[in-house]
């Protein structure tokens, strides 16, 4: 089950990962995992390549920077040709390249997806260290947990919107098997900066949980969302307040029960009741 299996993931792969670049996901969590940061994908030796004009492309920059360049270029293409060598192919022509360029990475468009998912999640990092900066100063109020998580899932949703008509496509490419590591851990990281920003101490097996819990609240209202219809996404957004709020009603009423196993008891209900995204959409 890919909540769960995200969730442990996660936890099992820390002790692998860099630590990560911002100096607020230094002081995470004293036991279990420290911050971590998406796996770049390795490359093998790849030819130098020539602007039009006969140019070396590469003479000031890294062959990593090149293909982070040609691979944002390419999203503005995204919408017309989906997520495809041809989209690169434009994407380097904007940038003065051959199209050969598009020899560089795998002709499915396994990068592209893939540097679209990791800048989604850097943009969205960036802004909950903003707005938990603005908390800090005294500019913002602190939002209640079930707010924080709801604005936050919202927010990286909603990086989706330009691509949705070809965002299916995008999954079934993550659901290839040498991208289901990179995507497992690019979702892991996400939900995780997630619980980081909205104050999340917990040590105990509620830290698997509740991981496991937000995952499956994300994944099931992305699935809604590629099939809403209705104006603005009024409905996914629905959906996604109906979540969460389940979520915590859940939580608050069985830890005055047993401490602890209100997120435990809806990850075992989302798990069954909801089958992963990524398969529900094959």
């Amino acid at each position: 089950l890919r909540a769960l299996h995200a969730s442990a993931t996660l936890r099992a792969s820390d002790e692998h990962r860099n630590e990560p670049l911002s100096s607020s996901s230094q002081q995470r969590f004293d036991s279990p995992p420290a911050g971590h940061q998406p796996e770049q994908q390795p490359q093998g030796p790849r030819p130098s390549y020539t602007g039009q004009g006969g140019q070396e492309s590469e003479d000031y920059e890294s062959e990593e920077q090149l293909q982070h360049r040609i691979l944002t270029a390419a999203l503005e293409f995204v919408p017309e040709h989906g997520w495809t060598a041809e989209a690169i192919a434009e994407g380097a022509k904007t940038l003065g390249l051959s199209v050969a360029a598009a020899g560089m990475f795998h002709s499915d468009g396994s990068e592209l997806v893939l540097h679209f998912v990791s800048e989604c999640n850097s943009k969205l990092c960036r802004l909950l260290e903003q707005e938990q900066k603005q908390v800090q100063l005294g500019e913002a109020e602190k939002k209640p947990v079930d707010e924080f998580l709801r604005d936050a899932v919202e927010a990286r949703l909603r990086m989706l919107i330009p691509y949705i008509e070809k965002w299916p496509q995008a999954l079934s490419v993550l659901l290839l098997p040498r991208n289901i590591p990179s995507s497992l851990n690019l979702l892991t990281s996400m939900i995780d900066d997630i619980w980081h920003y909205a104050g999340d101490q917990s040590t105990d097996f509620n830290w698997y949980t509740r991981r496991a819990v937000l995952t499956g609240i994300y994944n099931t209202t992305e699935l809604v969302m590629m099939q809403d219809s209705s104006p603005g996404f009024e409905d996914t957004w629905r959906f996604l307040r109906n979540r969460v709020a389940d979520a915590m009603t859940m939580s608050n009423t069985a830890s005055q029960v047993t401490s602890g196993t209100g997120f435990q008891g809806l990850a075992v209900i989302l798990i069954l009741d909801n089958p992963p995204m990524h398969l529900a959409t094959k």
